[in-house]
């Protein structure tokens, strides 16, 4: 089988990062046979093995847009905090690594020279996030209000240091506040209403 007709079957089903099952699933081929394929193909570096992530790999070719490989490192998992607000233009920071949450444990890996960094939210505060396109394919991001009101749930943590030039008047004040509510943190809706100005 050609790598080129596979390399085409990956970017029109969007599978830019795949694991060696999804490969044999669009392959038909044993797991044997894709084992080798991928091993053959990782030497001629038409494909690339993602660090710290055992059967996740990525085309060099056509290399994925790093939301989705965070997006793939760790399920479930959506794009949030720093990286969500810069996307935003909520804080006026370049961010180099991504930053998401996860209602499993936090976790960092170091993947093709980016760092991801994976912060746990509780269960009931998970969600708040959508897909949208990027390099035609898609990948989970925070809503505005939700990434922020995740970010200040880490302040309030006191994992996070609060950033004093966050642009407030983008987010929605209810919405904000819903998300807020959601964590279900004691103490933390009161300590929020003192930091986020009102802008009413």
């Amino acid at each position: 089988m050609k790598w080129q007709y596979i390399e085409e079957k990956l970017e029109k089903q969007g599978s830019t990062v795949f694991t060696s099952q999804e490969l044999r699933r669009i392959t038909g081929l044993t797991a044997s046979s894709v084992r080798q394929l991928l091993i053959r193909y990782v030497k001629k570096n038409l494909v690339l093995q993602i660090k710290e992530r055992r059967g996740l790999y990525c085309l060099k070719k056509n290399r994925p847009h790093p939301w989705l490989i965070a997006n793939k490192l760790l399920r479930p998992s959506y794009v949030s905090l720093e990286t969500a607000l810069a996307h935003y233009g909520a804080i006026p920071e370049s961010i180099y690594g991504v930053t998401s949450v996860t209602p499993l444990a936090t976790r960092v890996f170091h993947a093709l020279n980016i760092a991801f960094s994976f912060h746990t939210l509780k269960r009931v505060a998970y969600g708040g996030y959508r897909p949208v396109e990027i390099d035609n394919t898609t990948v989970l991001i925070a809503e505005p209000e939700k990434a922020i009101a995740d970010y200040l749930y880490f302040v309030h943590l006191g994992k996070k240091e609060m950033n004093d030039r966050i642009r407030w008047t983008i987010f929605k004040r209810k919405l904000l506040f819903s998300y807020l509510k959601s964590f279900q943190r004691r103490g933390f809706m009161d300590w929020a209403k003192n930091v986020i100005p009102n802008n009413d």
